[in-house]
Formats: C-alpha cells, structure tokens, sequence
C-alpha cells in the first residue's frame, strides 16, 4: 500500500523571510507517521504482508488457510486505503508517482490472487500450540521489520542531508546563503542583554527603535573594515542608534583573554573616554581608525589627541587617570557580562550577532519583528 509521491531533489529554500533556512524537501505531500515517510511505511506494509504469509506457509495446511484469509481481509482495507489516497494526490495534492500507481496496481493484484474460491470450504482451526507458536513469531519478525524499515529511513535521510550540505559548500552563493540564514535562526535564539548606554558614544538616530551596542578595539583590522561602510550605513538606515562600548583585546584592561592580541589597545580605549569627555569622541573616532598604530603607548595616544585641538597636558593626564581606567574597566566587564566574542561583537536590541558581517539582514529580521514598514522614505 502507497502512502506518498514522488522524492524531490535537495534543494536549498532560502529567502529573505525572517528564520528561514536551507532545508531538505520532502517527497511529495509531507505525510509521515511517527517521523517515518510515507514511501517507508508502504515498503514497512508490503513486507510485513509478505513475512506473514511465508511463515503461515511453514505452518499446516489449516494454518495456511487461515494467514491467507486474513492476510485477503488485510490487502482489502489496504485496497480501500488506496482508493482514497489516489484521489487525494488527484484532486488534493495535485502530485500522482508512477511508483505510487504501480504500489496500488500490487495491492489489487495480491488481493485478486488471495482470493478463494466461492465454493471453498470454511477454513480450519489450527492448534493452539501452532497459533501460539505463529503469533509469537510474526510479532518478533514484524519488530524486526520495523527496525530495520526505521533504521533505513533514517541513513537515508542522513545521505540526502550530507549531499545537500556538501552542494551547498560546492557553491559559494548556497554556502553564504545558508550562513545568513543560520545566523539569523542563532541571532533569534539568544537572550536579550541590557546595556547602560547613558554615558556611551553614539552615532546614527537619536532614540531609534534599532539601537546597535558594538563593542570596539580600535586597533582590530575588522572593526577598522566595518567602520569603512558604517557612515553610508547608517545614512541609508535612519531607524537604528549605533552604540560604542570599549573591548580592548589587550591584557592590560582586559584579563579575561588567554594572551595579548592587541598590546596598546588598552591606551586607545582610555583615549576615546577622555576624548568623548571632551566632547571630540567622534573625531577621535575616526583618527583612531584613519591611523596607521601599532602597539601604542600613552605618548602615541597623547600625540593622537592634541592632533585633535585637545591640550596636551590635561589629556595626557586624563588617560592614565583612575577613573579612566575604572571606565574602561566597567566597559570590559559589560562585555565578559554579555558574552562579547572578539571585536567587533555587535548586539541588536539586546541580541548578539552571531556575525556582523550580516549586520543588515539581522536588522531587517529586527525591523520585520517590530512590524516596521520597508518602505519608510528613512530606508
């Protein structure tokens, strides 16, 4: 007895909807029971009918008679099972497998060949012993089947998920697809995290329904690259407030990391508090970045800030000040809090991103999520 259609070729769905992923298709209509396809519990039925009626062969004359009949009475419901699953895949699902069509025709035929006669006598009754013995081990066999019908659904299930996944690293497009849509499903599976942003630079709207905490390193090349498109970004985007917290990867202010990426990121970061106290935090901002810097110390910082116009005495004792330090310090601690992974981390109203570099479609999926039109003339 057929209860599916055809198998489709693994194929990669995804969209830009909210969530999506690359998935497997699923053989024609989606039926399955107990996770296990339709085509598997058909292959699972036909043998089972056939495993019954070899057994019932090995047994006496009346005993056959018997597993026949009911084996006839099993194949006539299976018959009528099939009448009503053609005309669903005729009028209802619209997708009718010659594989189906030719289990159906199967069922019929094993029906027509069981019957008995119309003369033919009453079956007999068999012994007990010999009823026993044949219940006892159809149920055993049929365990068995199960089993192993299972356990093939699932390798082949398990075949079709590696060859999809091996596609889609062969293809460059499927493979950065499939990573902005993985993003997308771990982005909406972390908690939210709060932020004191109070006393935190900003750039972007002001009060924004997107709000973006980045923690920065001003000496990491990839916050340097995502600080080359952010002006045009947040033009383009006039929802989202852009917040800066320092994540120096330096030991010096942040004794969490297991060794020294960035020797002088600590110097930077105590720079951009003072600078942000002087009200020239997003000039030292783009000095910082526009800066060819490695391993600085207090005097590149100070050199930094007096290219800015601030003094250089006042500044430079502002960066080795207790309460700088004790900032950068509170903005370390936020991160470690937060579970901030390398710089830049990026949180999205109070989300992670997994990656920044799907800084825009995790945006969109916040946008869709707060019902807020595409079409605003601020996009």
């Amino acid at each position: 007895m057929a209860t599916g259609a055809a198998s489709g070729a693994a194929v990669c769905t995804a969209s830009s909807d909210p969530g999506a992923s690359c998935v497997l298709p699923t053989s024609g209509h989606p039926l399955r029971v107990a996770g296990i396809s339709s085509a598997a519990l058909s292959v699972a039925f036909s043998a089972g009918v056939a495993l019954v009626l070899l057994l019932g062969l090995l047994g006496s004359a009346a005993l056959q008679q018997r597993v026949t009949r009911n084996a006839l009475r099993i194949l006539a419901i299976a018959v009528a099972v099939d009448v009503v699953l053609i005309i669903l895949q005729l009028f209802v699902w619209h997708d009718v497998c010659a594989l189906c069509l030719a289990s159906y025709g199967m069922t019929v035929v094993a029906a027509v060949l069981l019957r008995p006669p119309r003369d033919a006598a009453p079956a007999p009754v068999p012994e007990p012993a010999e009823r026993r013995l044949f219940i006892g081990g159809s149920v055993f066999a049929t365990v068995l089947l199960l089993l192993a019908v299972g356990a093939g659904e699932l390798w082949i299930r398990q075949q079709a998920r590696v060859s999809f996944l091996q596609s889609t690293l062969d293809s460059p497009a499927k493979r950065d697809a499939y990573d902005a849509d993985q993003a997308v499903v771990k982005f909406q599976a972390f908690p939210v995290v709060t932020f004191d942003l109070s006393g935190a630079p900003r750039l972007g709207a002001q009060g924004g329904p997107i709000v973006v905490v980045e923690y920065v390193d001003y000496l990491c090349p990839f916050c340097r690259q995502l600080y080359g498109g952010l002006d045009e970004y947040l033009a383009h985007n006039g929802r989202v407030s852009w917040y800066f917290k320092n994540y120096p990867l330096d030991t010096e202010c942040n004794p969490t990391l297991p060794e020294n990426y960035h020797p002088g990121a600590c110097w930077l970061a105590r720079g951009a508090v003072c600078a942000k106290d002087a009200g020239k935090w997003v000039e030292y901002y783009r000095a910082a970045f526009s800066a060819e810097l490695e391993n600085p110390g207090p005097a590149e910082v100070t050199r930094l800030g007096a290219q800015l116009g601030l003094d250089r005495s006042s500044y430079g004792g502002c960066i080795r000040s207790p309460a700088t330090i004790a900032a950068v310090a509170a903005d370390v601690a936020d991160g470690v809090r937060a579970h901030a992974q390398g710089t830049p981390t990026l949180f999205i109203n109070g989300r992670r991103a997994p990656l920044w570099t799907y800084l825009e479609r995790l945006v969109d999926v916040e946008e869709h999520r707060l019902g807020l039109a595409t079409s605003d003339s601020t996009r």
